[in-house]
């Protein structure tokens, strides 16, 4: 491989805040209010021009994870965010999940930052980290502006796929791509006469999975959902294999072989189910939906032997899907650490856990518990001019109930 040296130039410092939210979806936006209504000056960088990540521009619009089967487990913002959806008319109660509007979820989002005093930082990209004494002294952003240093006191990496790790050289894991869940793209279709489309599909399986088949899908996961408009319905049935996200080839080749099976799929049900004669496609999500790639070594890896624990640090709760165990699980404050940098916290789906029991932590609602998490400490560490790992944590889990979290042990304990 040849390479280029680049050559030795003076980046700006373009601000200063307390906390900077690498990454500006469900999990840094509830990263980043918390922060800020916390009381900490708080910027949220995120590489497109909106908020929200999967649930937006990934038009991954149905949220699943909010109870154990039978109870909620998940409150706090995520319950904040979800009520204020169903006062904007732009969410649905179905079953335990809730269907939303992703264009009012951009609105809302937007809104819940600018309301909280935080500065959105769009349009950026984080190509590396400034790193002293076991502590990031600024991330370097790229953009149209050219590269730019945001300095702060308490980094929070809601990347998903622990960029910050990458870059400051902290142990992270990640599997070899032909043992990732395979990557999708939700799209969206209108003109069905939903009646007949979904009386054909139940009573034709074997036709939609032979059609399946043809339009070259080889994994039978996903489903459909009707949307909140008339005629409209939201698909994630899509899939591609052996795709490591973090690579910008596999992402490229991804995303067009995506493109190409929808449009694919779309022409085999227009010709063969009834009431898909006159659908069309609205569109197509603008960003590839990705389940698996970096998580990072924590203090702490949430591992199967943990199905049934007790933690002193329990910071939220997360669905058990495994069986084992109880019905939810706890989430230790150790799992958002890492051992190498002094001022970083991690949330989302990259935080430390093992790879089999991945899907109960990559969840909207998990993702924004541990963003919410993320940021109370952050803004706490701040206020009392510690590290993240000195952070009394006691006082953390008094903080999160406040702001509505369960923590259905320690709230009784606090009363």
């Amino acid at each position: 491989m040849d390479y280029i040296r680049e050559l030795p130039k003076d980046i700006p410092v373009i601000a200063e805040f307390d906390v900077a939210v690498i990454g500006g979806g469900p999990a840094g936006v509830s990263a980043a209010v918390c922060a800020a209504r916390e009381g900490a000056k708080t910027v949220l960088i995120e590489r497109y021009g909106y908020p929200g990540g999967q649930a937006t521009g990934g038009l991954v619009i149905f949220i699943v994870g909010l109870t154990d089967g039978k109870k909620p487990v998940i409150k706090g913002i995520c319950r904040e965010f979800t009520d204020d959806l169903f006062e904007m008319q732009a969410a649905e109660q179905v079953g335990n999940h809730i269907l939303f509007n992703p264009e009012h979820m951009k609105l809302l989002f937007d809104s819940k930052l600018s309301e909280s005093n935080v500065e959105p930082y769009y349009h950026r990209y984080v190509a590396d980290a400034a790193v002293k004494d076991g502590k990031i002294l600024a991330v370097i952003t790229e953009g149209k502006s050219g590269r730019q240093a945001v300095k702060a006191k308490v980094f929070i990496d809601a990347t998903g796929d622990a960029d910050l790790a990458k870059h400051c050289g902290i142990p992270y894991d990640i599997h070899e791509k032909d043992r990732l869940m395979p990557v999708s793209l939700g799209f969206r279709v209108g003109g069905l006469n939903l009646g007949i489309f979904n009386e054909f599909i139940n009573n034709n399986r074997a036709i939609y999975d032979e059609l399946i088949g043809q339009a070259g899908i080889t994994v039978k996961t996903g489903g459909w959902v009707h949307t909140l408009n008339p005629r409209e319905v939201w698909f994630n049935i899509v899939h591609e294999n052996n795709t490591d996200c973090t690579d910008c080839s596999d992402l490229t080749r991804a995303e067009i072989s995506l493109r190409r099976k929808i449009h694919r799929l779309i022409r085999l049900f227009k010709e063969n189910i009834k009431g898909f004669e006159n659908a069309y496609i609205i569109d197509t999500a603008p960003q590839v939906g990705v389940r698996d790639s970096r998580r990072v070594r924590g203090l702490y890896r949430f591992g199967e032997k943990d199905l049934a624990a007790r933690f002193e640090d329990t910071i939220c709760r997360a669905p058990n899907y495994t069986g084992k165990g109880n019905p939810s699980v706890e989430v230790p404050y150790r799992c958002l650490l890492s051992d190498g940098i002094k001022n970083l916290v991690f949330c989302g789906r990259s935080i430390s856990v093992e790879h089999k029991l991945l899907d109960m932590f990559r969840e909207i609602p998990c993702c924004m518990a541990t963003g919410q998490a993320a940021g109370t400490a952050a803004a706490f560490a701040v206020s009392q001019n510690l590290n993240l790992r000195d952070i009394d944590v006691i006082t953390l889990k008094e903080r999160l109930v406040c702001q509505n979290v369960i923590l259905e042990e320690f709230a009784q304990s606090v009363k």
